[in-house]
């Protein structure tokens, strides 16, 4: 018994100092990788990575540590979260690991010199702290200096640059071929901040200010496959003055508040890293305060930085405001959805006039442009986007376009009273809504603006009073109809952008003002007058 209590009382004594000291862990890798693969040789002339991860996890309190760092004669240090020590090859860090189970990390950028030869190194770690002493002692390669391209004046040289810049691009940098290059879009608080101001509540402008404006795609080439964090200001600069102007902010200037960094800080600032490839993109969200933000024409400095050199590059922006068209779109659809609520007595007395048989027949026309219309844009309009992209409405247009004004001209032909059309739109959006669920506040007053307007031009131009309709006459409505449309694709596009916090250029929207609109509804009405002659001859008949 006595024995086993001895051998007992020996193995404690073994284990009470590893007990009593492991108060935190210590990891540590050079060179170290941003994209997770295996460390490889450093070339000499690059900057790579030191990375030391500290762990408490014997310990209910903070812990504070010093970490010292001993690297070869001639590596160089390019960090300032590190105090330069007594030697060049020195430096320390001063660090509290917080209670328990808390981390602490280090990433420090170390540069190798072009001369540094070939071989086998070691970088030296010390941690103190509570009464703990951990070294680290890490091995690597020195490969030899590969090839560097020479910069302008031939004595320095380039270790890597910025290749390319282009905005505004989507959160995984796709160009989106709507929006116009160079061009960053900014949403018009004005009558929001209005109303907040007024009413109070609502709005929650630390989140809508934590919500990026755009994103920025940044093109890097990195020849010595160095890997090291590089410090991101995108700032704006006003073309006349050149000096900075304000409206790009960075998420930690949104969390201070007033007073927030100084002039030279202006921008949305952001940190990334190089991973080691040669070629290298990088998606960079720009934040905007929509309320100090001024529209007009600027230049945008792109500012990279690795703490010993920068690489600056300027391409021209232009900001613009989200449109107060788009607010006078909205009113106006709103006003033909009201004249269309109230206009529902002279609707009734127009279905009593056409009787029996016009009645159907603008059921069966509104039927045909649902089912020739709507029907095939549904279930092919998704699919031609996906190989068009944002040109498929100029496909799914002749649909839209051409057959659907052949039948509403047709019908007028036949029937040429007022509230034909009227009856026309609302009864194939009608159809939309039971069948394809296709009921929201949008779809409502885009119909209703195609009424009205369609209506209010056809009295407006004498259609209705017209005994006969000569060629030439029918050649003038089919342009007028074709205007018509214009505008109501102009109308309802801004409507899309005002209440769906969209953005489609100023070419975007005449592309399809000109073709959806204007080309297509007028061939449309031409034809549709010819169709429309044909039936009436056979009605008579």
């Amino acid at each position: 018994m006595g024995r086993i209590f001895y051998l007992v009382a020996f193995i404690f004594t073994l284990l009470l100092p590893s007990l009593s000291y492991a108060e935190y862990r210590v990891e540590t890798f050079f060179p170290y990788s941003l994209t997770g693969e295996a460390a490889k040789a450093a070339p000499a002339g690059s900057t790579q990575l030191l990375f030391i991860a500290i762990e408490n996890y014997n310990n209910d309190e903070e812990v504070p540590v010093r970490v010292q760092i001993k690297v070869p004669e001639g590596l160089r240090f390019l960090s300032d979260t590190v105090s330069q020590g007594a030697a060049d090859n020195i430096a320390a860090a001063d660090k509290v690991l917080p209670a328990h189970y808390g981390q602490t990390f280090l990433a420090i950028p170390i540069a190798l010199p072009d001369t540094f030869p070939e071989g086998t190194e070691a970088v030296e770690v010390s941690v103190f702290g509570g009464g703990t002493r951990v070294v680290k002692d890490i091995s690597f390669s020195v490969a030899p200096r590969e090839a560097k391209e020479a910069s302008g004046d031939g004595a320095k040289h380039v270790t890597w640059y910025i290749q390319g810049v282009s905005f505004p691009v989507d959160e995984k940098g796709n160009r989106d071929a709507r929006q116009e290059k160079n061009t960053l879009l900014v949403r018009d608080v004005t009558l929001e901040n209005i109303w907040h101001r007024l009413f109070g509540g609502g709005i929650d402008w630390s989140s809508e200010l934590s919500k990026p404006a755009g994103w920025l795609l940044l093109d890097l080439r990195n020849p010595e496959g160095s890997q090291l964090p590089l410090k991101v200001l995108i700032q704006l600069v006003d073309k006349n003055t050149g000096a900075l102007a304000p409206g790009l902010i960075s998420a930690r200037q949104e969390e201070e508040g007033a007073g927030g960094p100084g002039e030279e800080e202006i921008g949305t600032a952001a940190v990334i890293g190089l991973t080691g490839n040669i070629m290298q993109t990088s998606v960079i969200p720009l934040y905007v305060d929509p309320f100090i933000i001024s529209e007009g024409e600027y230049s945008l400095r792109v500012t990279l930085s690795d703490g010993t050199r920068d690489r600056i590059q300027e391409l021209p922006a232009s900001i613009v405001k989200s449109r107060s068209f788009g607010v006078g779109a909205a009113l106006f659809a709103s006003a033909c959805l009201c004249g269309v609520l109230l206009s529902f007595g002279l609707l009734r007395r127009c279905v009593h006039r056409l009787g029996a048989r016009g009645d159907i027949s603008v059921a069966l026309f509104a039927a045909l442009a649902f089912g020739g219309v709507v029907v095939p844009v549904t279930l092919i309009g998704d699919f031609l986007q996906v190989i068009l992209g944002p040109f498929s409405g100029l496909v799914t247009g002749l649909l839209s376009g051409v057959i659907q004004y052949i039948l509403l001209m047709a019908l007028l032909v036949l029937f040429r009273k007022p509230g034909v059309a009227a009856l026309f739109f609302i009864i194939k959006w009608l159809l939309s809504a039971i069948l394809f669920g296709r009921v929201s506040p949008v779809g409502i007053l885009m119909c209703a603006v195609s009424v009205v307007t369609i209506e209010c031009v056809l009295r407006l131009s004498g259609f209705f009073g017209k005994r006969e309709l000569s060629h030439s006459y029918c050649l003038f409505i089919s342009l007028l109809m074709g205007l018509c449309d214009s505008f109501i694709t102009l109308i309802n596009m801004e409507q899309i952008m005002f209440f769906y916090r969209l953005y489609y250029a100023d070419w975007f929207i005449g592309l399809y003002m000109l073709i959806n609109g204007l080309i297509y509804s007028s061939i449309g009405s031409i034809c549709g007058f010819s169709i429309g002659a044909r039936l009436r001859q056979v009605v008579s008949e």
